[in-house]
């Protein structure tokens, strides 16, 4: 009885590293191999294509902006991760001459990415390892898994989780409570009786504190709207609070995206006075605190579509 169970065991095994060997072939024996000798910093232009998704993304002035399907600031640290497939470690490598490429899901998941004009295209994953197939160059390579959930992810994944880009044309904001306004000496009021610098500090946090996710427009009863002008455009930028329980939920309509923040940011966001503003040492840890992620937060974002 002992004698035959070792012997199922041993077969077992035997199987295991067959179908080991039959996905995995050619494992180089004399250091990692990288997925691509291009380099992250040579890349001014991504494209991706998911299912019938078509994402563009374009390099100016050392920032990442998305261009396509709308524009707006990209979220830089996705960007980056992004830019590190092309150094990405490639355990096993094929020629695609000698394989027959639909038996690799391609046409299945549908999914490619363009560094200026590589292309790099994902297939199946490997189900004996949960590796990921990936075509360039006429070469078929085995990867680990970290990139496709971001490809397939929605698009608010890839998006500057700050409300606005930047503060320096704001002329205006309509908040629910107040209005702020500043004078033709640059000169912040409010039609409530604060401070300039509470009001400063509330233009601050727009365009600083960054949102924990940023996901698809869900529409919902609005809870209040808060308009932004700007010096050189003759419409405001239109936003809406859509939820403020278990977190404060402000959505951009127009370009169908909504950033989900901790409720104990409303007062930051919305109410001018009620906190008290930050010196220039706590907005420096502020802003250090700020691009940090962490995996928990990180997965929660990344939901396939």
């Amino acid at each position: 009885m002992q004698s035959r169970l070792i012997t199922n065991l041993f077969l077992l095994l035997l199987v295991i590293v067959l179908g080991t060997f039959l996905f995995i072939d050619e494992v180089d024996q004399n250091g990692t191999k990288k997925l691509s000798p291009v380099s992250a910093d040579s890349i001014n232009q991504i494209s991706i294509h998911h299912q019938q998704r078509e994402i563009l993304l374009n390099k100016s002035a050392q920032q990442w902006l998305l261009v396509k399907p709308i524009e707006i600031s990209a979220n830089q640290f996705r960007i980056k991760t992004l830019l590190n497939l092309l150094s990405t470690d490639s355990i096993a490598q094929y020629n695609t001459d000698d394989l027959e490429l639909n038996k690799f899901d391609f046409n299945t998941t549908d999914t490619h990415i363009s560094f200026n004009n590589t292309k790099i295209s994902f297939g199946m994953t490997n189900p004996m390892n949960n590796l990921r197939y990936v075509e360039i160059n006429n070469k078929l390579h085995l990867i680990n898994d970290h990139f496709y959930p971001l490809l397939s992810s929605q698009i608010g994944t890839l998006i500057a989780r700050e409300l606005l880009a930047n503060s320096t044309n704001i002329i205006k904001m309509i908040l629910p409570e107040q209005t702020l306004t500043r004078d033709q000496n640059k000169l912040w009021r409010s039609t409530d009786d604060i401070s300039s610098d509470a009001i400063v500090e509330t233009i601050y946090q727009w365009t600083h504190k960054q949102a924990f996710s940023v996901h698809d427009y869900v529409e919902r009863e609005s809870l209040g709207e808060i308009q932004v002008y700007f010096e050189n455009l003759e419409q405001p930028i239109k936003f809406t609070i859509t939820d403020i329980e278990p977190w404060l939920i402000i959505a951009r309509p127009d370009l169908k995206l909504e950033y989900h923040f901790n409720l104990e940011d409303y007062d930051a966001l919305l109410r001018p006075g009620i906190v008290k503003p930050l010196n220039d040492e706590a907005r420096k840890e502020s802003d250090v605190e700020s691009i940090q992620v962490s995996p928990d937060e990180f997965m929660n974002a990344i939901q396939p579509q």
